[in-house]
């Protein structure tokens, strides 16, 4: 019986102890981050699956794991001898329905309801009896800690706004929706409000915190010891005072006859089950959403900088690689994640990267978050498509960017099957839609090209990217998986990821990835009908001409190309100028088609 196979009785027994007919474990920390530390990777711990997406569901019994399609070849791997089953996870098979259909109100669903969300709470409270309780503590003697990574501030020259004026944008939406308190867990809003910066989540500069807004005042509920002096009083100075991190609940218990600001979906069930009845929630997304989504003319002034700087590294990498395969090097996977981390450690404002490297060859790009492990990962020889997705954070921005590689000899397939992907990247990035669009409905434009093949991905086609914070960051998401919603509108300022792909289980993976800006049509046509958007491209980056059949793009889409080409070669050349092989790399990859 295997290490997971043996935790899962365990738990089994705790819940017969606590009288639970089921155990639900999700995802999350005690701020509902996508990404998490150590302490919070319960998934792991019972499962072995090491997505960082996926949802566990015990009966005495049955064993499910859900995860969607990025996840489910990887998942079927990794949970091998667990005795947990993997469910396809899509619209139709979720776990909300499994338990709407298999349990009701007689049934006792067990869950930690420090990491639950409110809204998710809300959902399954009509379908059964749910019941705070942690069963894993117990199981869990060695535990990781909390991480106490010291925090600092985001320079102020790389910042649109102080905190207190940041805090006082919020506080005017308060007074709109009637709300004299806010309360705010999510880790990206703090981090972006505060102007702070930290290292409790590996490859998101965040620290765990929570933040009560009062009227004269903000709390910031955090470890102090990771706080310097010096920070302390600058908080102080804009309005912002320290309490302990674990005091929130004590504090919130103060409140009475008042009114609360929250989000569900970003609070979990225990924060508001401990409120005085006296106290009125007003649910409504959290302001500093929006403010942190639509970047200035500042940040995004400083965000194309931090494009430059990442592709320059990528160009000496790239460049490198090239050279290295040449000259019959031994490279592996492995490689490719510690190269291409080093040449962007060598810029001026790189802090580290912005999530694991998938450095995947041949096959293994079949698996969308693949990660390679040494002694256990290929080597790069031989034929086939090698795909690099990789991250920067940077003082002055985020970025995220997927270019695959040919390798020796590429069949017409694989030529096919990347052009494909590219007419689909080119497809939506030369969009023009209008303001105020929902996000969502725009993916089937990326989708057409492969439609029209019968071919698809089973992922969303674009995220939203922070400034200098997370690399998923709502609201936007360009998605037809995703719910439309109002916090999903378009708006001028966001920025977003463009990420098509194709996936041949045991061939190869193709994904093209750009992060782009939604910026206003500079020549409007029809100002009648409203203000228009498109897609401006900050990523800087060539696609590799090799991979390309330029039979099957159209003039319009060549034009776009070439315009994409001469664009990123005059923004990296300059800096280039003293690294003939790199500019030389550079320069026969943006020639016109």
């Amino acid at each position: 019986m295997s290490a997971f196979a043996k935790r899962v009785e365990k738990l089994r027994e705790a819940m017969r102890k606590n009288g639970l007919d089921a155990y639900l474990v999700v995802s999350a920390d005690a701020h509902l981050s996508e990404y998490l530390c150590d302490h919070y990777k319960v998934k792991d711990f019972l499962s072995g699956f090491q997505g960082s997406v996926g949802t566990l569901l015990f009966t005495q019994k049955e064993a499910y794991l859900w995860a969607d399609g990025r996840y489910w070849l990887q998942a079927q791997k990794q949970l091998e001898g667990s005795g947990i089953a993997l469910q396809k996870q899509d619209r139709e098979n979720t776990f909300q329905n499994w338990i709407k259909k298999n349990l009701d109100k007689d049934r006792i669903l067990g869950s930690d309801f420090s990491v639950l969300n409110l809204a998710l709470k809300r959902e399954l409270d009509p379908f059964c009896t749910l019941k705070h309780c942690d069963l894993i503590a117990p199981l869990w003697p060695d535990r990781p800690p909390l991480p106490r990574v010291p925090i600092y501030a985001h320079e102020e020259e790389y910042c649109a706004q102080s905190a207190g004026e940041k805090i006082a944008l919020v506080r005017e939406k308060m007074r709109e929706l009637g709300a004299l308190n806010h309360l705010i867990s999510s880790l990206d809003d703090i981090a972006y409000l505060t102007n702070l910066r930290g290292g409790d989540v590996e490859y998101n500069p965040v620290f765990l915190s929570h933040l009560l807004i009062e009227q004269d005042r903000a709390l910031l509920f955090v470890d102090g010891a990771k706080v310097p002096e010096n920070l302390r009083a600058r908080l102080e100075g804009e309005g912002i005072f320290l309490a302990p991190y674990d005091g929130v609940l004590c504090e919130l218990e103060k409140l009475k006859d008042t009114t609360l600001l929250i989000e569900p979906s970003k609070m979990t069930a225990l924060l508001v089950g401990g409120l005085n009845s006296s106290v009125e929630l007003v649910e409504e997304i959290n302001p500093s959403t929006h403010l942190k989504a639509i970047k200035s003319a500042k940040e995004i002034a400083h965000i194309e900088g931090a494009m430059i700087e990442d592709g320059v590294a990528l160009c000496r990498f790239f460049a490198w690689l090239e050279e290295a395969l040449a000259r019959g090097e031994s490279v592996d996977e492995v490689d490719i994640d510690t190269k291409v981390s080093a040449f962007r450690a060598r810029g001026e404002h790189y802090i580290s990267n912005s999530f694991a490297t998938i450095a995947a060859f041949k096959g293994n790009g079949a698996f969308p978050h693949y990660k390679a492990e040494r002694g256990k990962c290929l080597k790069i020889e031989g034929d086939g498509f090698l795909l690099i997705d990789s991250g920067g954070q940077y003082k002055n921005g985020t970025t995220d960017i997927t270019r695959v590689v040919p390798v020796g000899n590429l069949n017409q397939e694989q030529i096919r099957d990347y052009t494909l992907v590219l007419k689909a990247h080119i497809a939506i990035s030369r969009t023009i839609f209008p303001k105020d669009i929902a996000m969502p409905l725009l993916d089937a434009i990326t989708r057409a090209p492969l439609w029209e093949e019968q071919l698809d991905y089973m992922h969303g086609t674009g995220h939203g990217v922070g400034y200098f914070l997370n690399v998923h960051e709502g609201p936007q998401v360009l998605s037809y998986f995703a719910p439309v919603l109002e916090k999903t509108r378009a708006k001028e300022g966001m920025l977003s990821s463009i990420e098509p792909g194709i996936y041949k289980a045991g061939k190869w993976g193709v994904r093209l990835e750009n992060l782009v800006i939604n910026a206003r049509v500079e020549s409007p046509k029809n100002t009648a009908f409203g203000e228009f958007l498109r897609f401006k491209p900050v990523t800087l980056c060539p696609f590799e001409p090799r991979c390309i059949d330029a039979n099957l793009l159209d003039d319009k889409e060549k034009a776009w190309l070439n315009a994409y080409h001469q664009e990123v070669f005059e923004k990296l050349a300059p800096h280039l100028q003293d690294e003939p092989k790199a500019l030389e790399w550079l320069r026969l990859r943006t020639r016109g088609i």
